[in-house]
């Protein structure tokens, strides 16, 4: 349905900015035509629903509602969206997944039809399918969902034999990785990319926010003049084992405990649940990739296979990586996936 398509752009503009409830978007319509858009704001602020109706009026009256998420019908930090739904009048409503929440799996639907408001679930739009695959996760396991992302060669490399940075995948492919860092709330590097890369880490060329900006520096000294500290608001965050001088007052700092890479991987996770993080993704170099498959601790990889051979290079496989199927074909390149229960 194209309304509940128009739906889920508006939940791009909540994700890194609800969190950590779950970012929804909501549109009403009536006689064919959208009169009312919103998506969740801050914790505390109003739900999709109520921001959609507001931005509605007394068109809402007769309307149809298309919401991305299972409508809340409890307390918590604010009140149930069934009852705005309701007071609203609004005549039925369309829902593209429904919310694990004990508190409401299943129970907005019986007290909508006790309104006489009609609600049903739909299928998602297919670029939409795994959109709250992360919030479910959580809601289950109290933990980030970890995606990681790499870019290879066709023979295996990721930079040149010197470790200078190359560009290895084309446009489709930038513009793939785009729309999967719009999804997640937080994006992480190494530093070893840091350095060598010099990254953004924005969305750029498609609709959505950029994610908050992670660095794990390890011992790394990171220089203030890196692209990650030119943005302030929010802080990129920097977790290192070593005191970062330059980074005073630009960085939001976090100090680990041990040397041990698996203890310090567990220390960045609990920090990040603690904050409501859905999605983590991770862009990873050589090191960083296989330190995270030994630790065990991630849920998916990405590999985006070029068509083009580099001849000579950095590899970043070990023989131990899990078995990956293609997804994704386009042009120049391939994305392959492999996922693992974690729980």
């Amino acid at each position: 349905m194209i309304f509940l398509q128009e739906a889920f752009e508006e939940a791009l503009k909540a994700v890194g900015v609800s969190f950590p409830n779950p970012a929804v978007g909501a549109v009403v319509v009536k006689e064919g035509k959208i009169v009312g858009r919103g998506h969740t704001q801050v914790v505390h602020g109003p739900h999709a629903e109520v921001m959609a109706l507001r931005d509605a009026g007394e068109l809402a009256n007769g309307a149809t509602l298309f919401v991305t998420l299972e409508p809340c019908c409890h307390y918590g930090r604010t009140p149930p969206c069934t009852n705005a739904i309701i007071q609203a009048k609004i005549q039925r409503v369309f829902f593209a997944h429904r919310d694990p929440n004990p508190l409401v799996l299943g129970k907005s639907e019986r007290i909508l039809a006790d309104a006489g408001i009609v609600s049903e679930y739909v299928e998602p739009p297919q670029e939409f399918l795994r959109y709250y695959e992360a919030y479910d996760y959580f809601v289950k396991y109290q933990r980030p969902f970890i995606e990681l992302k790499i870019a290879e060669s066709a023979d295996g490399f990721i930079a040149n034999a010197d470790r200078a940075p190359v560009q290895i995948s084309g446009n489709e492919a930038s513009i793939w990785t785009a729309k999967w860092r719009r999804t997640a709330e937080c994006i992480l590097i190494g530093g070893g990319t840091a350095l060598a890369d010099n990254p953004r880490l924005t969305v750029r060329g498609v609709c959505g926010n950029s994610p908050q900006r992670i660095v794990l520096a390890g011992a790394r000294l990171l220089p203030r003049t890196l692209h990650l500290f030119e943005m302030t608001s929010p802080k990129t965050i920097v977790y290192s084992r070593i005191p970062q001088p330059d980074l005073k007052e630009i960085a939001e700092l976090k100090i680990l405990p041990s040397n041990d890479f698996t203890e310090n991987w567990k220390c960045i996770l609990r920090d990040l649940q603690e904050k409501g993080i859905h999605r983590l993704a991770v862009e990873t170099g050589a090191t960083l990739m296989q330190k995270i498959l030994k630790s065990g601790l991630w849920n998916r990889i990405y590999v985006i296979r070029s068509q083009k051979k580099l001849g000579n290079g950095l590899a970043w496989r070990s023989g131990n990586e899990p078995a990956m199927q293609c997804i994704e074909k386009f042009q120049d390149d391939e994305i392959f996936s492999a996922i693992q229960e974690l729980h």
